[in-house]
């Protein structure tokens, strides 16, 4: 199974992809490392990516994602088209859906990353968040009391994979 954890900056993808990853022994894939210097460093300037920056992203990581059974990726997919160009036979969507006020307290403590707070407006006026039609994604409504660990047993139980620990 090919696992993408989605949503936007500060969401909390990394995070709960790795503790996945720590679960299944699967290799984990950050997104973020796979973008070009230009994108970074457009958004490292508070600029947001409109989708001429985002399709050769996402046809990369496709590519990544068709070259391994069992995967999990950190992802933004923020748009229904984004999510759309990832759909690789065997995938499923693990959205994290967090409140704004929360996203925009974890992004003002975080440092060292090129995705600031003032990316968000960007992030969540593009955001498309998964509607009925879209059956291989699961919504998780997450809280500040939310952990990664209880995040990934939740993931792990609903999609009925067997995990570690």
């Amino acid at each position: 199974m090919r696992l993408i954890v989605m949503g936007v900056s500060g969401s909390g993808k990394t995070t709960l992809g790795q503790e996945l990853a720590a679960r299944t022994g699967w290799p984990f894939l950050d997104g973020d490392d796979f973008h070009t210097p230009e994108a970074k460093a457009k958004m490292s300037a508070g600029q947001g990516l409109d989708d001429g920056d985002r399709q050769p992203w996402l046809r990369r990581l496709r590519g990544e994602l068709l070259a391994r059974p069992d995967v999990i990726l950190a992802c933004s997919s923020l748009r229904h088209s984004h999510r759309d160009v990832l759909r690789v036979p065997d995938a499923r969507f693990i959205f994290l859906d967090l409140p704004q006020a929360l996203l925009l307290s974890r992004l003002q403590e975080r440092g060292g990353h090129y995705a600031h707070a003032d990316l968000l407006s960007s992030q969540l006026g593009t955001l498309e968040p998964p509607d009925r039609d879209e059956a291989d994604v699961l919504t998780l409504h997450v809280t500040p009391q939310d952990s990664a660990a209880d995040l990934a047993r939740l993931t792990l139980s609903a999609l009925d994979i067997p995990y570690a620990r």
